[in-house]
């Protein structure tokens, strides 16, 4: 079974996100998200901001493995596993 998890809000509020995200961060370096959910937003923001390693964090155990699976289709060099 396919643990990937599918939030429609990440459609919707992806590209306001990238532009305030575009403008407040550094051009290089590693962000944490708190409490990433089904990994999408970290998935599509490591792939418009190469500079920048992505570390995803989710209690959820459920999340974390949607996170894993997000990531690894293909694999993903500028985002690290979900901790919790």
């Amino acid at each position: 079974m396919d643990a990937r998890r599918f939030a429609p809000a990440t459609q919707r509020n992806r590209e306001p996100i990238l532009a305030v995200l575009r403008r407040v961060l550094p051009s290089t370096g590693l962000v944490l998200e708190v409490a990433s959910g089904s990994g999408e937003h970290a998935i599509y923001f490591a792939e418009q901001l190469p500079g920048l390693t992505w570390q995803p964090s989710e209690p959820d155990a459920d999340n974390r493995a949607s996170v894993a699976r997000v990531a690894e289709r293909p694999r993903r060099e500028h985002h690290a596993p979900a901790a919790c």
